[in-house]
């Protein structure tokens, strides 16, 4: 998703995102209490630890990239890119759960076998839906980008169709972002111009009658040069929000995240959320929601209680009183971890996973992931370390967790021979909930004063 420059054009290099800093104010502490002794009793939490390292085999074709979707028993993954030659290092992988070890279930390829349309950049899954963006696809003009969707069959999954804009224009990316429920499928065109440069859109399509329909084009009320809108979208229900990290309506790349619901007569916009961080926070640049839980991550922010440069931050958005707005702040419990957090954004509903490509503790720029979890005690965060880790790694570039696993791709640097080509996976480990350890262990979350603008019911 995202845009950034290490080793990476402006759609795909979220490390880059964490470059700089912004100073912000220091956060009031939560004010919510977790319920008492009794009420905790014979309750679990969730804890995470390493299950499985994916790697192509040595003597592979193809290499493995950062792009994960991850729904039930299936994983898919995307190639790896050598970005000087502009190409694709393979197809999508599939991987099968099966009696604990996720086994190879071959690949998805580009219909016309293009290794220069960025397949796989941006995936999506559903049971029995598959979406895999195609930025660079130059079918319908030079880098118009698309989105091929796959149905899952009883032989596995056949092509179901090619999803584009209505009227395309050369170098709108889209397939930059991709997200799928039921039959909707939400797909961002961050770099097409509506109104002005680079302000980007998302399309929205359904499948009616055994065919894709067009349904929408979702643009920001103001569209602004370089907001980027469309770099990151997610659905849940009838709702869509849309990140537009360049948006500076607070500050240059402050960033903001628009929501649109859906009504009878089609999609309205429902309002827009800024960064309490404020400018240069790039927030929006990440955006994920799962059964009324929605968060949005800001890979450049500064956190409440800032340690060196180290930067990144997420917050949950509700709709309370009317209003969007952010509600709490997700940080590592150690200030000094997750450089860039919030460049990569996911969640089932329950857990939330969020990338930090920037991360230093193992290594310049090694990257990481966090694991936050709502339970009785509050919010818990809990750091995702894979077991091979080096400089350079940006592990964390894209993240993907439902129920008991979550799935870290890492970017590396695809110049590399061999390329980054590896998924870390980990699963869930439940266990009791300790009341001994001190409160500060458990970190990951404050109340801030959030920002809401958008129309009252």
């Amino acid at each position: 998703m995202d845009g950034g420059s290490l080793r990476a054009p402006a759609a795909h290099g979220m490390a880059a995102l964490a470059v700089a800093v912004a100073l912000t104010a220091r956060a009031p502490a939560a004010t919510e209490g977790p319920p008492g002794p009794a009420a905790l009793a014979g309750m679990r939490t969730v804890g995470w630890r390493p299950m499985a390292c994916l790697e192509p085999p040595v003597d592979a074709g193809w290499s493995l990239g950062p792009a994960v979707a991850l729904h039930g028993h299936t994983l898919a993954v995307g190639p790896a890119r050598d970005w000087d030659l502009g190409q694709d290092r393979g197809g999508v992988r599939l991987y099968r759960l099966s009696e604990g070890r996720w086994m190879d279930d071959g690949a998805l390829m580009h219909p016309s076998a293009d290794i220069h349309a960025n397949f796989g950049a941006s995936l999506a899954m559903t049971d029995t839906r598959l979406a895999i963006g195609s930025p660079r696809d130059a079918s319908f003009g030079f880098e118009c980008g698309g989105v091929h969707v796959f149905r899952r069959h009883a032989t596995g999954w056949v092509a179901d169709g090619v999803l584009t804009r209505p009227d395309p224009s050369t170098s709108d990316l889209l397939g930059t972002s991709v997200a799928v429920q039921g039959d909707t499928v939400v797909v961002g065109a961050p770099k097409a111009d509506i109104e002005a440069l680079d302000t980007g859109c998302a399309e929205v399509f359904r499948r009616i009658d055994d065919r894709w329909v067009h349904q929408a084009t979702l643009v920001a009320p103001d569209p602004q040069i370089g907001a980027l809108f469309g770099l990151s979208v997610a659905i849940d229900d009838d709702t869509i929000m849309v990140g537009a990290p360049g948006d500076a309506t607070q500050g240059p790349a402050s960033g903001r995240v628009h929501v649109f619901v859906r009504s009878r007569h089609g999609w309205r916009w429902d309002g827009s959320v800024g960064c309490p961080a404020g400018a240069r926070s790039w927030f929006g640049a990440s955006v994920a929601g799962s059964r009324g839980l929605w968060i949005a991550g800001a890979p450049r922010a500064a956190r409440p209680d800032p340690v060196g440069f180290v930067r990144g931050a997420a917050w949950r958005i509700e709709r309370i009183g009317g209003r969007w707005q952010t509600t709490r702040i997700l940080v590592p419990r150690d200030a000094a971890w997750g450089d860039a957090l919030g460049c990569a954004a996911a969640t089932d509903g329950s857990t939330v996973v969020l990338g930090a490509t920037a991360d230093g503790l193992r290594g310049d720029l090694a990257g990481c992931a966090f694991a936050f979890r709502l339970d009785a005690l509050g919010w818990t965060s809990q750091r995702l370390d894979p077991p091979a880790s080096q400089p350079d790694a940006l592990i964390g570039h894209a993240v993907a967790v439902d129920g008991d696993w979550v799935a870290v791709g890492r970017l590396g640097n695809p110049e590399e021979t061999p390329g980054p080509g590896q998924v870390d996976l980990f699963m869930a480990a439940r266990r009791p909930i300790d009341l001994s350890g001190p409160p500060a262990s458990r970190g990951g979350a404050v109340r801030i004063p959030g920002d809401q603008t958008g129309p009252a019911p």
